[in-house]
Parts: C-alpha cells; sequence; structure tokens
C-alpha cells in the first residue's frame, strides 16, 4: 500500500503512517497474517524517516494489529477476523424518552444563529469585565494551596453544607426566605432542579400551570417528562391567578412572582396569598423560581413567595448564575421538609454533587461580605444601563412599544402596538449588524403577539442607544 503523508497535517507524521496503516487493516486491504513491507522500504516510498514507520508499527503491535516473528519481518496480527471490519455507522434506537428530547429540540430550534453581530442584545450575560477575579482567585487559592480532605473524596449531593448555611442565612436576610441549611440543595442550575423535581411529582398526563410568556427550557422540561402545559397569559403584575381554569387540575405551578420572566412584572400580595390558597384547594405545589430577584434597581429586593408559605408547598430556586458568572452552574433550591429527603436521594443516583472546592469558594464569597458588595456594585451598573436602555427606546421608538415599567432584571420585553411581523423584524435588524431576539418561543399562544427580547448586560451604553438607533430603523413605519 501506498502512504500518504501531508506535512501541513497537524497530527504528527509517525500518527499518519499510524493511522493510515490502521485503517487499511481495519477496512480488510491488509487481511490477517499478511506480511507487510519492510519498515525501510514503507519509509524510502513515504520520504520519510525509518524511525517514523518504526514508531508507528510499534504502536500497532501494541494495540494488538500487528505482530512480529523473527527473522521473518511484520505480520498482520493473526488473530483477527477476516474481511472488513469497519461496516456502517450504528444508530442506536431512542426511547420513547430520547425521540421527545429530539422532537423538542427541534420543536424550540436554536435562539439565534452562529454569526457574530457588531451589537447582540443578549440577555442573561454577565459583565465578566467587572467581576472582583482577584477575590475570586484568592479564595480558590485559600483551598488549593492545602491538603485539606475536601480535595480527596466525593461530597454530599446536597452541597457543601458551609455553603448552604450561608446561603440560608443570606435568603432568610434578604429574601425572607424561611428555612435551615438542611434544607437548602446545592444544584448544578435551574434546569437540573427542575428535571428531579418533575420525575418525583408528575406522572405522564398530570398538568402544569405555566406563565405564558415564561421559561422556554421548564416548557420542554415539563413536556419531556409527559406533562400537559397548562398556560396562563400574564398581566404587569404577573400571573393573574383569578384567571386560573376553574376545571384545571395541576399537580404543580411554575411562576416567578419578583420578577417575571421574560415580561418583567411582579406579583403583588394580594395574588401571591391567592396562589397558594389556590394550591392547598388542589393540593399543588409551587415552583418560585427567583428570576433576577436580586436585581431590582429602584427599590429593595422583594420577599420570597416562600416566605408567606406556612404549609410547605413552594420550593425556592435560585441561581449565581447572573450575580456572579455563567459558567459557575451553581444554584440552589430550599425544599419543603418533605421533599427534602426525596430530592436529595434522587439527585445522589444522577449527580455527585457540585465540585466542592468550588462551593467552598462561593460560601467564603457569601460570608466574607464580598457577594453583597459586589452585588450593590452590580446594581448601580445595570441600573445605569437599564436607564440608558429606556432613555434609548423612548427616544426612538416611543409609541410603537410598551414594555413593564418594573426596574429590575437583565432584559427588557418590548411588545409591538402594531402589527409587526416579528421574524422579519429580527431579520431586518440582524441586516443592520444587530441581533434582538423574537419572543415567540417563550409564548405558548399561537400565533404569539409580536415581541422582542432586548439583553443589555452584556454592552456597554454606547452600543445599547446605536442599537435601538439600528433597531428603530428596522421597525415597520
Amino acid at each position: 500500500m501506498e502512504l500518504e503523508i501531508n506535512r501541513d497535517d497537524v497530527d504528527p507524521v509517525y500518527r499518519q503512517v499510524y493511522r493510515q496503516l490502521r485503517e487499511a487493516i481495519l477496512s480488510g486491504a491488509l487481511s490477517p497474517a499478511s506480511r507487510l513491507p519492510s519498515s525501510r522500504s514503507m519509509a524510502r516510498d513515504a520520504g520519510v524517516a525509518r524511525i517514523t514507520v518504526v514508531r508507528a508499527l510499534e504502536q500497532l503491535a501494541v494495540e494488538g494489529f500487528v505482530e512480529s516473528r523473527v527473522g521473518a519481518g511484520t505480520y498482520v496480527a493473526s488473530n483477527l477476523p477476516a474481511g472488513e471490519m469497519q461496516s456502517h455507522i450504528f444508530r442506536p434506537a431512542l426511547t420513547d424518552w430520547g425521540r421527545r428530547v429530539r422532537t423538542l429540540h427541534h420543536a424550540n430550534g436554536p435562539l439565534v444563529d452562529s454569526s457574530r453581530p457588531e451589537i447582540d442584545f443578549g440577555f442573561g450575560r454577565s459583565f465578566a469585565e467587572r467581576f472582583p477575579y482577584d477575590i475570586w482567585r484568592r479564595l480558590l487559592g485559600r483551598y488549593l494551596s492545602t491538603d485539606d480532605a475536601m480535595l480527596s473524596r466525593y461530597g454530599s449531593a446536597a452541597g457543601f453544607y458551609p455553603l448552604r448555611r450561608a446561603l440560608a442565612e443570606y435568603l432568610t436576610q434578604s429574601r425572607g426566605v424561611r428555612c435551615t441549611p438542611e434544607e437548602v440543595v446545592i444544584v448544578s442550575g435551574a434546569q437540573q432542579a427542575i428535571d428531579i423535581l418533575a420525575r418525583l411529582l408528575l406522572e405522564p398526563n398530570d398538568e402544569v400551570l405555566v406563565e405564558t410568556p415564561g421559561y422556554r427550557d421548564a416548557y420542554a422540561l415539563f413536556q419531556l417528562h409527559q406533562a400537559r402545559l397548562v398556560g396562563l397569559p400574564v398581566d404587569n403584575e404577573g400571573l393573574p391567578v383569578d384567571h386560573i381554569p376553574a376545571d384545571a387540575r395541576p399537580r404543580l405551578a411554575f411562576v416567578t412572582p419578583s420578577h417575571q420572566f421574560p415580561k418583567g412584572g411582579t406579583m403583588p400580595l394580594a395574588p401571591r396569598l391567592a396562589l397558594l390558597a389556590w394550591a392547598r384547594e388542589r393540593e399543588a405545589v409551587i415552583i418560585e423560581d427567583d428570576y433576577d430577584g436580586d436585581l431590582r434597581y429602584e427599590s429593595s429586593s422583594l420577599a420570597a413567595l416562600q416566605g408567606l408559605d406556612e404549609e410547605g408547598r413552594v420550593v425556592y430556586l435560585g441561581t449565581f448564575s447572573k450575580v456572579l458568572f455563567p459558567a459557575l452552574r451553581l444554584g440552589y433550591l430550599v425544599l419543603p421538609r418533605a421533599l427534602t429527603a426525596p430530592f436529595v436521594q434522587a439527585k445522589e443516583l444522577v449527580d455527585r454533587g457540585a465540585p466542592t472546592l468550588t462551593q467552598a469558594a462561593v460560601a467564603d464569597f457569601l460570608t466574607e461580605g464580598h457577594f453583597e458588595r459586589h452585588l450593590r456594585h452590580l446594581r448601580r451598573l445595570y441600573g445605569d444601563k437599564r436607564t440608558t436602555l429606556v432613555s434609548a427606546l423612548d427616544e426612538h421608538l416611543g409609541r410603537r412599544v410598551r414594555y413593564s415599567p418594573v426596574a429590575a432584571g437583565l432584559h427588557v420585553m418590548l411588545y409591538a402596538t402594531d402589527a409587526v411581523d416579528e421574524g422579519q423584524l429580527v431579520r431586518d435588524a440582524a441586516a443592520r449588524g444587530v441581533r434582538v431576539y423574537g419572543g415567540a418561543p417563550y409564548h405558548l399562544e399561537r400565533p404569539a403577539p409580536p415581541s422582542i427580547l432586548l439583553g443589555f448586560s452584556g454592552l456597554d451604553e454606547d452600543e445599547i442607544v446605536e442599537g435601538v438607533r439600528r433597531l428603530a430603523e428596522a421597525w415597520p413605519d
């Protein structure tokens, strides 16, 4: 056989020789027990050093493809099956669950294409330049520089206890959550939490009450577990409890009362109490996703719905992604006592727990006051960005759009006051170098009201103003 050497290939030359000989054996071009040309002749024909071919043959011998016979040369291993050993690519048959994953993925589709726009109003991003990396490195180094036992064993599936304790103290003081460290569980993020809760609480065809527009990844997870979604359109005060259909029988309600995602409203006290009463009457569990609950710019953070719960019906869910950084991949739950043990037992079977080293650093970040200082800084920074965005919207789009007046979170959802082709608007903005995000995937209503999501956390103020100006140019008159 002829060896082809590509000098521009990233693989070393001996790996190219090894790979071509291996493929020839697996394809049957070199049959079992057949003699290979000498290393000297192969090297001469390929224009490489003999040691290069020898090294490739040695690797093939270690893996059992060839064998050397003293005084007779190198042969393809005689114990290999005759004929082609590489056939068609195996495609395993997916279960019903696996097929649902594929269906839901294609139905939702990607949020964005892979191109890089000049101005990207992506939402949910942190402003990485402002994170206190020097403090973070010092906290990590504190544990890396020791031989502490935490580095040599798996941690608890429930999470690093000092972090759970620090979170219990923080949530009690700042969010009005009522909990002990034993009721706090660390997860890898909201998706893991929702997935395990769905497994524990939902049977096929159970109903789940959700907001629309709402968190589309939660929609997908509930549907993956064969739940039926009961979508309730939200108003400027979040979920309108008095509009829940009388014949609905949800086992679970998923709500964002402190800052509705993605529309932006806040649920007042009376509807919160009504929702708890509804859950009591229907024997339902409420998942309270505290989306952006810490990021309010004109008032203090609101107390959580969970703090009003006297019966253990509310699961409180939060993450560090927005306030620290998304790559941290840490979230947390406050579970009712009746759910804590089943949740931790389920989590232990599917996940050994988040990295202990990272959890330890976050615990110190909380207890030493760095989190509160960083949060105050972010509130000023993001509050100024939101003010800039709102001013630009008023100047360039005016009465053509409406949006929630609540100054919170990292994005604004615009609703068109007149008929607009949402998809065309997104494309026309992209043609002007601006990426905006259509709201249709977050609505269960069909057709969805035309809407656009604008995230501002990853842009500076000049980019925000220029992006809105270009969006206004793309907006139909």
